[in-house]
């Protein structure tokens, strides 16, 4: 009864970190796909802002582009923020326009739509290695699977589709037929001069870039740590790969260990190498309750000359999975060094920016 119940609670664990993981790499996937298709579909043009349209205390630039057979038009940005500068009236922006929409852009110089999207998805990459690695697959994982999917959908229906609000598929036809959006409204747009003042913009954008000017230091620091700790991994594992040996292991007890006011469980791997020398290891996994149990049987990547580095063998992906997240976290921290680099240019049209 009691591995019964501690079945399903770790069960139970890994199936809502594997519903995690879809969630976020779903998530960060759509976002990184919807601005790749952006890049890929959407029409290159220069645009000049022409206004901004305040909502609350969000303002959405609106920018005058000229398509290629030589008609003007007005496109609204897909996004907006609170910040003043980059908004200046006259400013010209390189622009993607949607491809099925005229009156929507998008700043091409700006990534962050897909630093959010990796942003959200890296921590879909760490759910789904944990609930791979740190605890088996069995039975009861299926069972808890399946049960939890079915209470999803049976709250997901009722929350997203309220009873008496069912649509037949002519309705929804019709609804997606009728549903482009309007041509801009002009009588909204407002010059940001207009919205404050040239010295309002100029200083808000000095404080913002005083605040964020320590940020590269620091940044380039930890991409550094985080690619020379990758290609250390890496290396290991190639060398793992390569030159190592397999041996059947058994988990014989449980190491618990406290950090920062919680207990994690690790499990101990006796083995023996190719010359029967016994060899223990602990696993550099933990967690709570604990993802194995004494009995288990686990395969051993090991090498001969240095039995401190065995690991258990988790597969090709369960043995990348760490360097790979390493590698795209000093991607993201590039990319917004890189972006924080760039920042100063800004700066010239922040600086010329004069009040009307």
């Amino acid at each position: 009864m009691f591995d019964f119940l501690i079945g399903s609670v770790q069960a139970y664990n890994q199936v809502g970190m594997f519903l995690g993981a879809l969630a976020c790499l779903g998530l960060g996937g759509l976002i990184l796909g919807n601005a790749l298709y952006w890049r890929v579909h959407g029409l290159r043009v220069s645009g000049t802002i022409i206004g901004v349209i305040p909502e609350g205390n969000v303002y959405i630039p609106v920018y005058r582009y000229t398509l290629p057979n030589g008609q003007s038009c007005e496109a609204k940005s897909d996004s907006g923020s609170n910040l003043l500068r980059g908004k200046e009236t006259g400013r010209n922006v390189p622009l993607l326009i949607s491809p099925h929409q005229p009156t929507e852009a998008r700043d091409a110089g700006s990534h962050v739509m897909e630093l959010i999207g990796l942003v959200i998805a890296l921590p879909g990459l760490w759910l789904g290695y944990t609930a791979l690695t740190a605890y088996p697959i069995t039975a009861m994982t299926w069972i808890m699977g399946v049960v939890m999917l079915i209470y999803l959908a049976e709250r997901g229906y009722r929350i997203f589709v309220p009873k008496g609000q069912h649509l037949s598929i002519e309705e929804w036809k019709k609804r997606l037929a009728g549903g482009h959006p309007p041509a801009i409204d002009l009588t909204k747009v407002r010059r940001i001069e207009d919205i404050a003042s040239a010295a309002a913009v100029q200083n808000a954008w000095q404080s913002q870039w005083r605040n964020a000017k320590w940020l590269r230091p620091v940044l380039a620091l930890l991409a550094v740590v985080l690619l020379v700790v990758g290609i250390r991994q890496s290396m290991t594992i190639v060398h793992l790969q390569s030159a190592g040996l397999r041996a059947p292991g058994e988990v014989v007890r449980l190491k618990e260990e406290r950090s920062s006011g919680h207990y994690s469980y690790y499990p101990v791997i006796r083995f023996r190498t190719v010359n029967n020398a016994r060899v223990e290891f602990k696993d550099s996994i933990g967690s709570n309750p604990p993802s194995r149990r004494v009995g288990d049987k686990v395969t051993v990547l090991y090498l001969p000359d240095d039995l401190a580095s065995a690991i258990i063998d988790r597969g090709v992906w369960g043995n990348w999975i760490i360097p790979a997240v390493l590698f795209l976290l000093c991607a993201l921290l590039a990319g917004i060094g890189i972006a924080l680099v760039r920042a100063p240019k800004l700066a010239g049209s922040a600086a010329s920016f004069s009040a009307p």
